[in-house]
């Protein structure tokens, strides 16, 4: 995954910046994610790790939202 989405994706799931996919499933694991780091920030990686095996299960998603991501 590129940096800067990475980074990006980092601040999406600390709540600093704000990201609503047209697919539920992206949708669900962004709140899920938000939800973990927020009670243990400790778990970043952990939820950075589970986004990219959902990314790679789910190519059309990749693309489509990591394309809008950058953009933000």
């Amino acid at each position: 995954m590129d940096p800067q989405i990475q980074e990006k994706m980092q601040k999406i799931f600390r709540g600093e910046l704000k990201y609503k996919s047209a697919n539920l499933a992206f949708n669900m694991l962004i709140t899920k994610s938000r939800k973990k780091v927020a009670e243990d920030p400790g778990s970043m990686e952990g939820c950075m790790k589970e986004l990219e095996e959902f990314l790679a299960k789910y190519p059309i998603v990749a693309k489509v939202d990591l394309a809008n991501i950058a953009m933000l």
